[in-house]
């Protein structure tokens, strides 16, 4: 588990990928908190059958996703990962979301810095990358505010590296 003042970042593993996907009073009760009513957003519901076969396959992968609680109300109110462990030059890419009601809070960019911190301290982690497209103002700030900086623009996208 990763920790923050205001924050639980813990592994997304098999057992509450299947939780979710029974529903969110299993999920509850498998996490002992609130599940926020806005959770999981459509898109990244539509990848969690996806990442249960993954996960069923590859257990230890688990490390890679995570889900974020706040703590003062105990409510799991988003996701955070990486799209896949490092490759072979150490490079990991993330990816994260917030439900509406815990956004522009400072929660996405105590998130962000965090995991990208986990990350930087593994030996088999040498750069953390993320990207969004160039419209998505409030991601780019959080990258921004977690020291990452911005390396291309093309395409829509902007691609972001610590």
């Amino acid at each position: 588990m990763i920790e923050t003042c205001r924050l639980l970042i813990i592994p997304y593993t098999y057992e509450l990928v299947e939780d979710t996907l029974k529903g969110k009073r299993e999920l509850e009760r498998a996490l002992g908190c609130k599940v926020s009513d806005e959770w999981p957003s459509p898109t990244y519901a539509k990848r969690i059958p996806q990442k249960k076969e993954k996960l069923k396959q590859h257990p230890e992968n688990s490390i890679w996703s995570r889900i974020v609680i706040e703590k003062e109300s105990n409510t799991l109110i988003g996701e955070i990962g990486c799209k896949g462990g490092p490759n072979d030059k150490g490079v990991v890419e993330i990816g994260y979301g917030l439900v509406r009601q815990a956004r522009n809070k400072g929660y996405a960019t105590e998130m962000v810095s965090k995991l990208t911190e986990w990350l930087l301290e593994r030996s088999d982690v040498n750069k953390v990358t993320a990207e969004c497209l160039d419209t998505n103002i409030p991601s780019a700030r959080v990258l921004e505010k977690s020291g990452f900086q911005l390396t291309d623009h093309k395409d829509g996208m902007c691609f972001w590296e610590k």
